[in-house]
């Protein structure tokens, strides 16, 4: 094992471990779904296999999965046991993975079959030291494990289409976090099935509870994001002095906030990122304004306004995200693919056609959880 980094912080280095840790488990949680052929590249990167490289191509050939198999062997490359073994399949499969690619490029427009699923889940107990990179990381898994399909992108090393909302800091919970997810067609499985088999696989403190199928062309939920409301549980002890701060920010006009990032940074006016703040039982709430500021810690700032360590601040949760209507969802006849027209193509080519027209229902706009 590799020593860690002595520039490392000790947090970080605890969150790593607790990620392969989470890992570990959902692996433990059942036996992948995986497709077999992927599943025995990974058996063979750790010297387990019978199967010939030769046997092992063939198959993933067979399989469409050449893409898939090349970013497995990249990943692997570095503690993989049997070096050779990816030194050859490595040299045979990247230029067909190119042509795959290249290929699904030229029909991406003409691919109904591939589904855009809105994921909605809450983040809080054993889950709350993960950020934004370990919780992807988490789903790629549990994806993966139960053999559901995702869509890679068309970059120059294509990685799968699942997107993470709004962004959550490590520390942070939530009760309506979103994730898109492209799969490559639509489960015949429902979507409670799905959910409940996820729910299985993921750690503690990671719960799905929605499933919304969108059409491709939606915005990301990044792209629609307004406001966030939190709600920050406050110690008993703490709230008549807490009260005077927060009396002290709402009266003022301005509140600059100096985050110390550049030296030539012009403060950030927290009076005007915050748009709403009112104490709730024994909670404090408040608004964010997301859009460019959407990847500001809310630890940080209110922290900033009470003269509190954000790292001692503990039980913060998003309660809700709001978001502005999806312009493209509203205009469907702009993003939706010329069906009809390449069909006329397809027969005036004398080619016939075998594309099939889908109606695809427009979803409204929703709020990603309760108003609190």
């Amino acid at each position: 094992m590799r020593a860690a980094h002595p520039s490392i912080p000790a947090e970080a280095l605890a969150r790593q471990a607790s990620l392969r840790a989470a890992l570990l488990g959902m692996e433990g949680r059942g036996s992948s779904l995986e497709p077999s052929c992927l599943l025995a590249l990974r058996a063979a990167l750790v010297g387990h296999t019978t199967q010939t490289s030769e046997a092992m191509i063939a198959t993933i050939l067979a399989e469409d999965l050449v893409e898939e198999a090349v970013d497995l062997l990249r990943a692997a490359r570095r503690e993989a046991e049997d070096k050779a073994l990816i030194e050859a399949m490595t040299s045979k499969l990247v230029p067909l993975s190119a042509k795959a690619q290249a290929r699904r490029s030229a029909l991406w427009q003409l691919d109904t079959r591939r589904v855009l699923i809105r994921l909605s889940y809450a983040k809080e107990k054993g889950a709350l030291a993960f950020d934004d990179g370990d919780i992807h990381a988490i789903f790629l898994q549990a994806f993966r494990f139960e053999g559901l399909r995702l869509v890679l992108e068309l970059g120059k090393r294509p990685r799968p289409l699942l997107s993470i909302g709004a962004p959550l800091p490590a520390g942070v919970g939530a009760k309506a976090e979103t994730m898109d997810a492209v799969l490559k067609q639509e489960p015949t499985e429902d979507p409670p099935g799905l959910m409940a088999r996820l729910n299985r696989r993921l750690p503690e403190g990671l719960r799905v509870h929605g499933w919304d199928a969108l059409p491709g062309y939606a915005s990301a939920v990044g792209d629609l994001a307004l406001l966030s409301h939190w709600r920050w549980d406050v110690v008993p002890d703490q709230r008549l002095r807490l009260e005077n701060k927060v009396a002290s920010f709402l009266n003022s006009n301005s509140w600059p906030w100096e985050r110390g990032t550049a030296k030539s940074e012009v403060p950030l006016d927290l009076r005007h990122l915050i748009t709403k703040m009112h104490w709730e039982e024994g909670a404090l709430c408040f608004a964010t304004r997301m859009g460019v500021f959407s990847a500001i810690n809310p630890l940080k700032m209110l922290g900033a306004i009470l003269e509190l360590d954000p790292a001692r601040m503990k039980g913060m949760v998003r309660t809700a995200v709001d978001l502005k209507p999806d312009a493209r969802v509203g205009q469907a006849e702009r993003f939706e693919p010329k069906l009809k027209n390449m069909y006329e193509d397809a027969v005036l080519l004398g080619g016939g056609s075998n594309i099939v027209l889908v109606d695809e229902d427009d979803d409204e706009p929703i709020q990603l959880g309760p108003h609190p």
